[in-house]
């Protein structure tokens, strides 16, 4: 079988036998068309856009300033004021938001009895 391609083909032959082909030198730097840029800002563009999961995202945890507003006891103090001073607003939207966190602050103080109670049992 190797003879019968053999004597078909000659395999000795390049593609350079078959397409008409010049050597030549590569071309010079300035006859090369700049690299494109665009493409690649395009894309840092696409992909650095805020889309709605970034937005959502940072609604959900907000860069903060302070750290100090972050600890347990001055966030639950921040609370109390704020159901404080909306205990008695006409608006009974805000009102609402009082009587939520009072459920709250009474949901927290059960919580830390029972804490309590599993730490002493």
């Amino acid at each position: 079988m190797a003879n019968t391609i053999q004597a078909n083909y000659d395999l000795t032959r390049g593609i350079q036998d078959i397409l008409p082909f010049e050597a030549g030198s590569l071309p010079a730097k300035a006859a090369l068309a700049p690299t494109d840029v665009s493409r690649a800002a395009l894309l840092d563009t696409l992909y650095a856009a805020r889309n709605c999961a970034a937005v959502i995202g940072s609604f959900l945890s907000p860069t903060v300033r302070n750290l100090e507003n972050l600890s347990p006891e001055r966030y639950r103090r921040s609370l109390r004021q704020c159901r404080e001073q909306l205990k008695n607003s006409d608006d009974p939207a805000l009102a609402a938001l009082a009587e939520l966190l009072q459920e709250d602050g009474e949901r927290v103080d059960l919580l830390q009895s029972f804490q309590g109670l599993l730490l002493a049992g």
